[in-house]
């Protein structure tokens, strides 16, 4: 376990300095945050942390696996207190460096998303795990005892990644879907179904309050950065139309809402 943790650290240091992660921090892609701090989320799941979160002024938000900051930057903006955990030292160095440069304060937590040993417990009014935090978590039952742990009474889970039932296939634009795993094969990359992900927040007293199935909204859910800069823009218009893209026939997206329990 010890060595796959390297390696995962490892693989985010280094890309924390990636083309594809200083495209994120530019004073544009910065500064059309501050302008609009929802558009760090995907506009439903923006909108399910509305509807649980009305008001996020002096809410207490933790980001396990907090990756590009994007999604700290934005509740800190919304005048929450934010605390931001991450396995790679570089990527919340460089968060750091652009917090500081936004003028906000946000708390920097180096720490395994496993385990959270670092982070207090009852303290937070929401856990939010964005895109590919599941994708490296071998064992989701451990990951949500400790988000139940760091909840406050009545404190509220939301997670957003891709949809499982993307998985089983190669996941290429403008081409019928093509198959290559079965549903049911999760280890060794992470791949987990609706059930696991649902099945962990049971398993550890979280209710659930509400699941949505969403589409994509952009061209990069279908390229990597590298692939994306290629593209032709005009083509990409229609690629979230399943009549043009067949894949987008699938959901993208899904995000699940829990809550401890108060007692």
């Amino acid at each position: 376990m010890e060595d796959w943790l390297k390696q995962v650290k490892d693989g985010w240091n280094e890309t924390a300095d990636s083309d594809w992660y200083r495209s994120l921090r530019t004073e544009e892609r910065l500064g059309a945050l501050v302008r609009d701090p929802a558009s760090a989320f995907h506009p439903a799941v923006f909108s399910l942390i509305g509807k649980y979160l009305p008001d996020l002024k002096g809410k207490k938000v933790l980001l396990p696996s907090s990756g590009d900051n994007h999604a700290a930057f934005a509740f800190a903006l919304l005048g929450a207190r934010v605390t931001s955990s991450d396995i790679s030292e570089r990527q919340l160095e460089n968060a750091a460096a652009a917090a500081e440069k936004l003028g906000l304060e946000i708390r920097f937590v180096c720490d395994n998303t496993m385990e959270l040993s670092r982070i207090e417990s009852g303290a937070f009014d929401l856990v939010y795990t964005s895109n590919g935090t599941h994708s490296w978590i071998p064992d989701l039952g451990v990951m949500y005892r400790n988000i139940s742990r760091v909840l406050r009474s009545g404190g509220f889970s939301v997670m957003y990644d891709v949809h499982p039932f993307n998985r089983p296939f190669t996941g290429e634009p403008w081409k019928e879907p093509r198959i290559v795993k079965a549903y049911s094969d999760t280890l060794p990359s992470c791949h987990w179904r609706v059930q696991d992900l649902v099945n962990a927040n049971l398993s550890v007293g979280l209710a659930l309050k509400e699941m949505a199935e969403l589409a994509a909204v952009s061209a990069s859910f279908w390229y990597s950065y590298d692939e994306l800069v290629r593209q032709d823009g005009e083509k990409l218009k229609n690629i979230n139309d399943w009549q043009s893209n067949p894949m987008a026939a699938l959901p993208a997206w899904i995000s699940i809402v829990s809550q401890k329990p108060s007692l």
